[in-house]
């Protein structure tokens, strides 16, 4: 599993709620589109959002990054933002929603 983290600093909690909408109706249409195999956007109460979005193959992280380039741009266009992004490989990872799913399906 490969993981594409990207951090956006807006000034406030209202810019950063008007980010994640933007960030979740955008990306929330293209899971199939990329492949996606999960996408989280979460708001912190100082208006700094993250978005990680995972894929089961490097190609299609790279696919994706190559796609998003204009969505980040035109975000930091419209709100004084700054974003970073980084990629990683998730080491330890646990779900209790997922892990009820697994065990229900062994079960049958």
């Amino acid at each position: 599993m490969y993981t594409k983290i990207y951090q956006i600093k807006t000034s406030t909690l209202a810019e950063g709620k008007i980010a994640a909408s933007y960030v979740a109706e955008e990306l929330g249409g293209k899971i199939a589109q990329f492949n996606m195999t999960a996408l989280n956007v979460l708001l912190c109460k100082e208006g700094a959002l993250y978005v990680t979005v995972n894929f089961d193959e490097a190609s299609d992280m790279k696919v994706f990054q190559t796609a998003q380039v204009e969505l980040f741009e035109n975000l930091r266009k419209s709100l004084k933002c700054h974003t970073l992004d980084f990629q990683a490989i998730p080491v330890f990872r646990y779900e209790r929603e997922a892990t009820n799913v697994a065990m229900e399906n062994l079960a049958s």
